[in-house]
C-alpha cells in the first residue's frame, strides 16, 4: 500500500514551533524535532516558487523538521488537509520560512495559510524543473510526486517552444500517477493523446536503491527512516518498428499543434489514441477533397471520426481504419484529431480548409449552462 508523506522544515529567527497541535486522523504518524545541524540550501540547490529570492536572503537561527506519513488504501483522503492544519498550528506566531522539502518550495511563515492550499490539487503537490542541455535540448523533471509514494519522472525534448506543453505533460503524468493504486513500475506504459509513453526506472530492472536519485537537498534534510526514496522514471516513446527509445519531442509537438488548433476555434478536446478507429469512405491520401466529421463514439475503440474522400472512383465505398493507418498516409491530419464531436472539416481540391464548429460550440454552451445550474 502507498505511504503518503509530507515533510516540512520550519526555519525560524530563534522561535520554537509548538507540539501542542490537535492530533491528525488516526493512522497518521507525526514527528517534530530540531535539526541537529542547521542545513540551509546553497546557491547550487534548485528551489521553486515565488519566494525563493526572499528565502535566500533570510538567515535562520534554528530549523525544525516536521514530518507526517500515512499508509493508505486508495486515495489520499484527508491526509494533505491534516498536514496543512498541523503545520499551521505548529508554526503559528513564528517568524521565518517554511520549506516543503519534497517539493523544494519555500514560503514565508506569515503567509503560510495562503501558500498551503486547503484542498491541494495535483499541481499543488509537486514542482517542475527544466534543465537546458545545449545541443541535446531540455530535460524536464518533477519534484514532489514522492509525496504520493510515486517515483519522480523526467524526460527530454528539443525546442524551447515546447516548454509550456512539457509543463502540461508533467501535470498530466502527475494526474495519471495519482490515479494508480500502486507505484508506477519500470516498463509500464500510458496513452498520451495519439502517443504511447513508457516509463523506464533509472536503476533498470534491479529496483533500488532509491535515495541517490533525489536532489541533494532532500537527502540532506530527510533521514532514510523519514524518506527512504522512491527513485526516478525516465519517460520515453518506443518506436514500434525498431524498438528504439525516443525522447518526447514528437509527442510534445503533436500536443502543441493540437492545442493551438483548439485555441484557434475556442474549443476543448482530447486527442484519441493511435489505435482508435475511424470510419472511412474512399481512399484518404491527402488533405484535399476530404470531409472529416467527428461524432460521439459508438464503441470503446471508436474515435468518432468519419472521413469521406470526395475524389471520384477513389477506393472502397466504406470501411474502418485505425488512426495510425490514416496518419501514416496523411501525417498532417494528427493536429486536428483533438477537435471535439460536432466539428466538421472540409478541404477543397486545392487543400483549403473550412471549419464548421457551430455544433461543438452549442454543446459546449449547453455543458456550461448545466454546470451553472449545478
Amino acid at each position: 500500500m502507498p505511504t503518503l508523506r509530507c515533510c516540512f522544515v520550519i526555519y525560524t529567527d530563534g522561535g520554537v514551533p509548538t507540539d501542542a497541535f490537535a492530533p491528525p486522523n488516526s493512522g497518521t504518524r507525526v514527528t517534530l524535532q530540531e535539526l541537529s545541524e542547521l542545513v540551509i540550501p546553497a546557491r547550487t540547490d534548485e528551489l521553486f516558487g515565488p519566494h525563493v529570492q526572499a528565502f535566500s536572503r533570510f538567515t535562520p537561527r534554528r530549523g525544525f523538521l516536521l514530518a507526517l506519513s500515512r499508509v493508505v488504501r486508495g486515495g489520499a483522503g484527508s491526509f494533505f488537509h491534516d498536514a496543512r492544519r498541523v503545520f499551521l498550528e505548529a508554526s503559528s506566531g513564528l517568524r521565518g520560512f517554511g520549506f516543503d522539502v519534497l517539493r523544494l518550495w519555500p514560503f514565508p511563515l506569515e503567509s503560510a495559510s495562503e501558500a498551503l492550499p486547503d484542498e491541494p490539487l495535483a499541481e499543488d503537490l509537486f514542482s517542475v524543473g527544466f534543465t537546458e542541455m545545449g545541443e541535446h535540448g531540455f530535460r524536464a523533471e518533477t519534484v514532489g510526486l514522492s509525496k504520493l509514494d510515486q517515483r519522480e519522472v523526467s524526460f527530454e525534448f528539443r525546442g524551447r517552444e515546447l516548454l509550456e506543453d512539457a509543463a502540461l505533460m508533467c501535470g498530466h503524468l502527475a494526474d495519471w500517477a495519482m490515479e494508480q493504486g500502486h507505484r508506477v513500475q519500470h516498463g509500464q506504459s500510458m496513452a498520451y493523446g495519439f502517443d504511447l509513453l513508457t516509463f523506464f526506472a533509472a536503476e533498470g530492472d534491479a529496483g533500488g536503491p532509491f535515495r541517490g536519485w533525489h536532489p541533494p537537498m532532500i537527502q540532506k534534510l530527510l533521514p532514510p527512516e523519514v524518506f527512504p526514496g522512491v527513485g526516478v522514471l525516465e519517460v520515453q516513446t518506443v518506436e514500434e518498428a525498431r524498438g528504439e527509445r525516443q525522447p518526447l519531442t514528437v509527442p510534445l509537438i503533436r500536443a502543441l499543434e493540437q492545442r493551438l488548433i483548439l485555441e484557434e476555434y475556442d474549443l476543448t478536446g482530447d486527442a484519441p489514441f493511435h489505435s482508435a478507429t475511424a470510419k472511412v469512405r474512399g481512399f484518404v491520401h491527402a488533405l484535399r477533397a476530404l470531409t472529416a466529421v467527428r461524432e460521439e463514439p459508438v464503441a470503446s475503440k471508436d474515435s468518432g471520426w468519419r472521413l469521406t474522400s470526395r475524389t471520384t472512383h477513389d477506393g472502397p465505398p466504406e470501411g474502418v481504419m485505425s488512426l495510425a493507418e490514416i496518419a501514416n498516409r496523411v501525417p498532417e491530419i494528427i493536429r486536428y484529431l483533438a477537435l471535439p464531436p460536432g466539428v466538421r472539416l472540409e478541404w477543397d481540391t486545392e487543400g483549403r480548409l473550412t471549419v464548421d464548429a457551430s455544433k461543438a460550440h452549442a454543446a459546449l454552451d449547453e455543458d456550461e449552462a448545466d454546470d451553472d445550474l449545478d
